[in-house]
């Protein structure tokens, strides 16, 4: 009897230890593509920048060019 009532708990725990684990990996991998999405967000947040600073770039660099000519030039 007592080895039945110790296998009965054994398979109850390894239930519950199962189901604890599933859920756990269900909300890790939700959490994953929440983190996904966001990440995703970040990229084009960035890439976004990134296409700006060219453009203060290459208009800094145009406006640069303008006032080298300037002084270049005899008054």
């Amino acid at each position: 009897m007592i080895p039945e009532l110790i296998g009965a708990l054994g398979l109850i725990a390894a239930a519950v230890i199962t189901g604890m684990f599933r859920r756990l990996w269900k909300e890790n991998g939700d959490s994953h593509g929440k983190a996904l999405d966001m990440l995703e967000d970040i990229s084009e947040t960035v890439h976004e920048i990134d296409e700006q600073l060219d453009e203060v770039i290459e208009w800094q660099e145009e406006h640069q060019e303008y006032h080298d000519r300037k002084a270049r030039t005899p008054r």
